[in-house]
């Protein structure tokens, strides 16, 4: 414990944090001071914050988000306004939005406008073609055919196919993770990426430097660039009030050669393949694509590789160097989101799948917390009949996370929509699956951290081979979790529901 304790107060993330909170109280210090001496001082912040509070009034997002910060100003202005100005805001360097703006010109260059999938699968079934065209118009990512995807149920089955797949790489390898830890998986893979380097291919890596602030060394970018591998650390954990703590890089992409993809909930860490036990057994899921929709991640990586290291000479380069020839049958539609816009694509995918269920919706997420208009939808298609079920962990990473979870189970069960916890352990998969014939895995939770504020990425399907993979896996799931009941539900002590319905107004900041 001691051992344990001596590490986190000499580590990264806790040293930038102090000193990134003692620059915070330096500056509440020192607007104290003047507004205690000069009245037209204290005037002047109480009129900034109220600024601050009409602007965020008028932002075009959802009001549950602008809650929070509304009353955090109104309690405490200069501090509200300060917290605001690190957690709250998010926009891009003009700089940025113009290398972002020409990237989708470039991308979209690659793809026939024409879409003749789209008109394939408008004849089979109108209401999928209309969810492919709003990711197509906000994404500009296109509907595929002639892809092959692999459903793996479990991080240990992802990993062993990502490690054969990195082997097996001729050209290039891009990868693109939140957490990074040392241990078996990391160490695995990146033995195979120096010797991809050593061949001669062009390999990039691209990690999130507050996913992975507890398990890497400072600067450790650095130190992969000696190895060959050229590498970025997303969004810095820097000690200034510059450093944007929030707006993290939460996506799991592998891709190979423009031919082979990887995505999920799955990080490079011991306790994504249960080689490390952290909160019982890991229960994870992820995908493999094969064939023309893998090369819609080539291009997502190199979206955010252009904020950092400058756009590419020639996109099409990255095409797949010959053609695949798939077995699977069915629509595949990759699709990305960023919290820099007012479209929260996340969101509305999962909005559009609950709103098109007939039948069954079947859902695995770590985490519950969502908006009104998730719960409606969840609650009327429980109404409309449709058998609705959510599997959550039993055994939480975060506590107060946990909380505010079981804080949305009351509601959603008086409306039809059955619960589950899953006893072994911790459930970390994103998936939805519905009426046999769409799903969508990725790596965006039920909550508004991924749902508003991280860069995250799915994948949509119509049709394919492994929808029936997915349906099996969470009925096989359901053997091992407890049902949550109204009764039990109603047994939660009156201190508990006070504790979460309070943090539960602040749950979109959290």
């Amino acid at each position: 414990m001691v051992r344990k304790i001596v590490k986190f107060l000499t580590s990264r993330l806790f040293i930038v944090s102090i000193l990134i909170l003692v620059q915070i109280l330096i500056i509440l210090a020192f607007v104290f001071t003047l507004s205690r001496n000069y009245a037209f001082v204290a005037g002047g912040f109480w009129f900034f914050s109220l600024v601050i509070v009409v602007v965020i009034i008028n932002k075009q997002t959802n009001p549950v988000v602008k809650l929070p910060w509304i009353i955090l100003i109104t309690l405490m202005p200069v501090f509200g306004v300060l917290l605001y100005m690190k957690f709250g805001s998010s926009k891009l360097k003009k700089k940025d939005e113009e290398i972002l703006q020409k990237e989708k010109e470039e991308f979209k260059k690659l793809y026939d406008g024409a879409n003749p999938h789209l008109q394939t699968l408008r004849k089979q079934d109108p209401f999928a073609a209309s969810q492919v065209s709003y990711i197509n118009t906000v994404t500009d990512m296109p509907l595929c055919t002639n892809t092959d995807v692999t459903y793996f149920s479990l991080g240990e089955e992802m990993f062993e196919a990502l490690v054969k797949e990195l082997a097996a790489a001729k050209h290039y390898i891009f990868m693109e993770y939140f957490v990074v830890a040392p241990g078996f998986v990391w160490n695995t893979v990146l033995d195979i990426l120096i010797h991809k380097v050593a061949e001669g291919l062009d390999v990039r890596f691209m990690y999130d430097d507050v996913g992975s602030v507890g398990t890497l060394p400072y600067r450790y970018n650095k130190l992969l660039e000696q190895s060959g591998i050229h590498c970025v650390a997303f969004n810095p954990y820097r000690a200034t009030l510059k450093t944007i703590l929030h707006n993290r890089d939460h996506r799991k992409i592998t891709v190979i050669d423009g031919k082979t993809a990887f995505t999920g909930g799955i990080n490079l860490a011991d306790e994504y393949v249960n080689r490390r036990e952290r909160f019982g057994h890991w229960k994870d899921g992820g995908i493999m694509l094969k064939g023309e929709a893998a090369f819609s991640f080539s291009l997502m990586f190199l979206e955010l590789w252009g904020l950092y290291r400058g756009m590419e000479n020639d996109y099409a380069g990255y095409l797949p160097a010959e053609n695949y020839n798939a077995n699977g049958k069915g629509f595949v539609q990759p699709y990305s989101d960023t919290p820099m816009d007012t479209e929260h694509v996340g969101e509305l995918v999962y909005l559009n799948v609950i709103n098109q269920a007939t039948d069954y919706l079947y859902i695995t997420t770590p985490y519950l917390i969502i908006d009104n208009e998730l719960v409606t939808a969840l609650e009327l298609a429980a109404k409309r009949k449709v058998d609705v079920r959510i599997i959550t962990p039993a055994i939480p990473d975060k506590w107060l996370v946990h909380e505010l979870t079981c804080s949305y189970y009351g509601e959603l069960l008086a409306a039809g929509v059955r619960i589950y916890e899953y006893t072994p352990g911790f459930m970390h998969s994103k998936n939805f699956v519905t009426d046999d014939r769409i799903a969508t895995v990725g790596t965006i939770n039920l909550d508004f951290r991924s749902l508003y504020h991280h860069y995250e990425c799915g994948v949509w399907m119509y049709g394919t081979d492994c929808i029936k993979n997915i349906k099996a896996d969470f009925v096989k799931t359901l053997e091992v979790c407890e049902e949550i009941t109204r009764e039990s539900v109603k047994k939660t002590k009156v201190l508990k529901r006070l504790v979460r319905a309070v943090f539960k107004i602040f749950a979109p900041l959290l």
